[in-house]
């Protein structure tokens, strides 16, 4: 009898080690790092490692990149992006990252140095313990989209017994962001991926895009979904611009926002998630002054 019960003893301690003393774990969301333009992911790396987080999702602008990199540039860009994040390889932990626009807008065959160094996959599923992530390229199918048809096939082999987490690089709502238009530049597609996140009792939608922590919730036929921007990973600093565009259908939210540099960290139980904003201060981001769209010159 004795022997059974140091068993069972045996058996439950393995289990709080393997999911913490409280039955939990921790991902972290990261947004918009735009190496080399910033190194702000130096801070970043020893505080994601310290927080004993075990995947951390990467919600676009890896890179600086844009309309004026070329292929070529893109290669560089992104294996200096993969040496500064390679301590968290080293410590075990999983990165899961999508495209942003500063790696969808590079010039010539953009795809190919994206596929060969971060991801084979543009749209992609990773399920880690009790979660399913699901990310969704927003530039795949067009500027401002998501493939709602991918999205409701890979919904469908979802496990019914995991917590569904869908990350973009877009906001799906203006709600103070600082980029009036996201992928509200596309109603009907919007609301469409949307509904699917309606349909599948998601709670929580990631996404970066905009340099700000930015925590909103929508509420829509009954439903309250939360909308979480974690853009500061490095990108010059972002004020609230937008404004609050709620709508007869749509019910939008403020609920918190920072214009500074950090992360998401997303603590996990059994059925629910619960996030926290981690500011890592960057003097170089933060002296940073938002480059200002050139004036037309008029005709006269």
């Amino acid at each position: 009898m004795k022997k059974i019960f140091l068993m069972i003893i045996s058996c439950l301690a393995s289990v709080l080690v393997m999911y913490g003393q409280d039955g939990g774990w921790r991902f972290a969301v990261v947004g918009d790092t735009h190496v080399p333009q910033a190194y702000t992911i130096k801070k970043i790396v020893p505080s994601l490692i310290a927080n004993q987080v075990e995947v951390i999702l990467f919600v676009g602008d890896l890179i600086q990149g844009g309309k004026r990199q070329t292929a070529q540039g893109m290669y560089e860009e992104l294996s200096q992006w993969q040496e500064l994040t390679k301590p968290l390889r080293d410590a075990g932990i999983k990165i899961v990252a999508i495209r942003g626009n500063h790696e969808a807008d590079i010039k010539g065959d953009n795809l190919k140095p994206w596929k060969e160094l971060v991801s084979p996959d543009l749209n992609l599923m990773y399920s880690y313990r009790n979660i399913t992530f699901i990310g969704m390229d927003n530039y795949l199918n067009g500027e401002h989209t998501v493939d709602t048809g991918w999205l409701q096939k890979a919904l469908k082999k979802v496990n019914k017994e995991h917590i569904i987490v869908p990350f973009g690089h877009e906001p799906a709502f203006s709600c103070n962001t600082f980029h009036p238009v996201c992928l509200d530049a596309d109603d009907s597609n919007r609301s469409k991926f949307w509904s699917l996140l309606e349909e599948y009792g998601i709670d929580y939608y990631f996404c970066g895009h905009t340099h700000q922590y930015n925590h909103c919730t929508v509420t829509h036929n009954g439903k309250t979904i939360h909308q979480i921007v974690s853009g500061g990973g490095g990108g010059f600093l972002q004020p609230k611009r937008g404004g609050i565009h709620s709508t007869d259908e749509y019910q939008i939210k403020s609920v918190d926002l920072k214009s500074e540099t950090g992360y998401v960290l997303v603590n996990v139980s059994d059925r629910d998630l619960s996030v926290k904003w981690v500011n890592i201060y960057d003097e170089d981001v933060k002296s940073r002054p938002i480059p200002q769209r050139k004036k037309r010159s008029q005709k006269r």
